[in-house]
């Protein structure tokens, strides 16, 4: 059927009304919106934001950093870490079990099994005074605990001790120079592994200084 040309011009002019009222009244919509619907919008999506990118948060109403995830990254800081990000890395390996990071240098022993909430005074600071008082710098200890996050969680009279007087009874002469070179060292525990290496070794009568280069530049 054919429409008459006025016809067409009048439904032309209706159609064009209809939309003109209709942006009409999404203008007066958005208008009628106070700034505090504004702001409650944008402030979902940045509370939608930083909840994917804050380290550790506690559950309840209000969410806030963990006391002690804040007091580690201080005293990260205080001792000469400055990025951020590397902070948040660290700490989310030597504090958090499922932690989802990979060590890149340290594959093979990318999972803290000693990871847990760490305070400062009995867990960081104990670890930090002992490879000081091995001979490290400020500066190495950083380097040390950036590639080896874990030995932030490890027991100075049960971990760190041993090993480095197991280091040193099998002839590595410089026990700090070898850890500085390769952090990841501090991965091996005497009982669990590194004796029975050298045991090994011993026992297929490898020479003393090859058992020594082994250890410090291979495994």
């Amino acid at each position: 059927m054919l429409l008459h040309r006025s016809s067409l011009a009048v439904l032309g002019r209706h159609g064009t009304h209809h939309n003109s009222h209709r942006r009409q009244s999404a203008a007066r919509t958005a208008m009628r919106r106070t700034p505090q619907d504004h702001q409650a919008k944008f402030g979902c999506m940045v509370l939608s934001a930083s909840v994917q990118t804050a380290p550790v948060l506690k559950s309840g109403m209000q969410s806030s950093v963990d006391p002690d995830y804040l007091a580690a990254a201080n005293y990260l800081k205080s001792i000469g870490f400055t990025n951020t990000a590397e902070i948040a890395r660290v700490l989310d390996i030597a504090m958090n079990p499922n932690s989802l990071f990979v060590q890149y240098n340290d594959a093979k022993r990318s999972t803290n099994v000693n990871a847990r909430a760490l305070s400062v005074e009995g867990d960081m600071q104990p670890v930090v005074d002992y490879l000081v008082s091995k001979g490290l710098s400020g500066p190495q200890v950083v380097q040390v605990v950036t590639a080896h996050p874990p030995v932030l969680s490890y027991n100075v009279q049960q971990r760190l001790e041993p090993f480095w007087d197991y280091l040193s009874s099998i002839g590595v002469d410089n026990v700090a120079a070898a850890v500085v070179k390769r952090p990841s060292l501090l991965g091996l525990d005497v009982d669990a592994n590194l004796r029975k290496i050298v045991d090994y070794l011993q026992y297929v009568e490898t020479p003393p200084e090859k058992i020594v280069e082994y250890i410090t530049t291979t495994i």
